[in-house]
């Protein structure tokens, strides 16, 4: 199951259907043409994650497609290099990608995830209702992650259908020696860009096997965000996101 039910009901109760209400209010929410940063407005005065401050950004923001691009390929399924351990890595990506549909529907905000499969980008239905999110769910539900990923090709081939009012985030592991070519593709367009890079702890303890090759990763992630003005996080596959969704509804 990808969406807990008691964690749907606090999301509905925490994340009104619309935001309505606020605007009424004074409360004011970003274009989406403004500049998507983390620390941008003021956030709450405890402690909270970035992957919290980002939610709580993307819950203020109006007109804007919400994209998901979703890695698929095997190395999604494992960690450690000599040798592999299973991982959850892909199970959580989807598992994260229908709490993040499901909580932009009750915005009534466009929502769309496309994998980045083996052969080509699978692209789930366009989503902005609470009643769409079966199709979604159907959809995530089905993808099986394997063999390798034309990651590049498929990038490519979404950002030139990107609308302009579009936000996407990228969900990889970024373990794909082409991982960078295929990033740098996402420049071509006009959307807003979010680098999320998903990590089992065990590959973030120090002594871990492949460490160094992390580290590489990690940097060259930083740098290519920084040049290139994206966001870019690490999120841990044991972060109770759940509990991060939640306390980002009620923060924003």
């Amino acid at each position: 199951m990808l969406l807990d039910p008691e964690f749907v009901q606090r999301l509905e109760t925490a994340l009104p259907v619309s935001d309505t209400e606020g605007r009424r209010a004074g409360r004011r929410t970003p274009r989406s043409d403004a500049p998507f940063r983390l620390g941008r407005r003021t956030e709450p005065t405890r402690k909270s994650s970035r992957l919290e401050r980002l939610l709580i950004r993307l819950f203020r923001l109006e007109n804007t497609t919400l994209h998901v691009l979703l890695d698929a390929s095997l190395a999604m399924t494992f960690s450690g290099y000599t040798p592999p351990e299973p991982s959850l890595k892909f199970d959580f990506a989807r598992r994260f990608t229908a709490a993040l549909g499901y909580a932009a529907t009750l915005r009534e905000q466009r929502f769309e995830v496309t994998t980045l499969a083996p052969a080509r980008g699978q692209r789930s239905p366009v989503v902005n209702r609470p009643e769409d999110m079966e199709g979604l769910i159907h959809y995530l539900e089905g993808l099986r992650a394997g063999g390798t990923r034309n990651f590049a090709w498929a990038l490519r081939k979404r950002i030139r259908r990107t609308a302009r009012r579009s936000l996407i985030l990228l969900l990889s592991d970024f373990r794909d020696r082409n991982w960078e070519w295929g990033a740098l593709a996402l420049l071509t367009g006009e959307a807003r860009i979010v680098l999320i890079h998903l990590m089992d702890r065990s590959e973030m303890q120090e002594g871990s096997q492949g460490l160094r090759l992390e580290d590489d990763i990690r940097q060259r992630l930083a740098e290519l965000a920084q040049r290139y003005q994206m966001e870019y996080l690490i999120v841990p596959t044991d972060t109770p996101f759940e509990e991060v969704f939640l306390h980002a509804a009620e923060d924003r």
